[in-house]
């Protein structure tokens, strides 16, 4: 209030310094001289009139500006929001990683850049039992173990996700197959170092299979993935905690 009242007070002090210019300058016109009265209306006329409307416009302009600024404000916190929203939309809830709907759209979007690429499958292994044994909540913390291990042992730019249940996806943008395979590797060898102590339990090893598939050109998602899907099938049949691409490759764990 204090600056409306400063302003409206600057615009009165000249429109009182206007006026009495003007009145003397038709008074001199006229040969007639500047007296009391007309110094007295030239000062309040002016104050009457242009303080408080000075003041008010002011005023509202203020206001204008402080809800313009507010707007603005609040503009830039629902955009936040969004951002957040539409981010947690796109995330597994239980592990952090992209859920299968984003993880898919991720892909194929890389794919369209760069035709080169592989896809890891992975399968928590024997997962059933820990549930059975250790209860639903554990096999939840198993999970979030697994996720944890693949996505320290694989770079941040690489795709991950949940792709629902015990299985997990990677895919490397730009990756062949024996560069795909040395990444599997690590991951399950991350996996398979990681800790799970159930409460009122020993530790429980965790490993899981993997099944890779690579392309050089021209290709989509599903195709990755069933190529993928039936090399974890495979690495399951091998006795678990492999890894296959499909060639001389594939590790078993002692």
């Amino acid at each position: 209030m204090k600056e409306v009242l400063v302003h409206a007070a600057r615009v009165t002090f000249f429109s009182i310094l206007a006026s009495l210019v003007i009145c003397w300058t038709l008074l001199s016109a006229m040969g007639m001289a500047m007296d009391g009265l007309a110094v007295t209306l030239s000062i309040v006329c002016p104050t009457l009139v242009a303080f408080p409307a000075s003041a008010y416009s002011f005023d509202q302009k203020r206001k204008i500006a402080a809800a313009h600024a507010a707007l603005t404000q609040a503009h830039c916190e629902l955009a936040t929001m969004h951002e957040k929203l539409a981010e947690r939309a796109r995330r597994d809830d239980l592990t952090g990683l992209l859920n299968r709907s984003a993880f898919i759209a991720a892909v194929e979007e890389r794919l369209q850049k760069n035709a080169k690429g592989a896809l890891l499958l992975l399968d928590a292994d024997n997962f059933k039992r820990i549930n059975d044994t250790y209860g639903h909540l554990e096999g939840d913390e198993a999970l979030r173990i697994i996720a944890r291990a693949l996505a320290g042992a694989v770079r941040r730019s690489d795709v991950k996700g949940r792709l629902g249940g015990e299985e997990f996806g990677i895919f490397l943008a730009g990756a062949d197959l024996d560069q795909a395979f040395g990444v599997a590797e690590r991951v399950r060898q991350a996996v398979e170092e990681a800790v799970f102590r159930p409460s009122g339990y020993p530790p429980v090893r965790l490993t899981v299979s993997i099944g890779v598939a690579a392309e050089n050109g021209e290709t989509s998602f599903s195709r990755l993935m069933g190529t993928a899907d039936k090399r974890l099938y495979e690495a399951k049949r091998r006795g678990r905690n492999v890894v296959v691409t499909g060639g001389a490759s594939g590790q078993a764990a002692a």
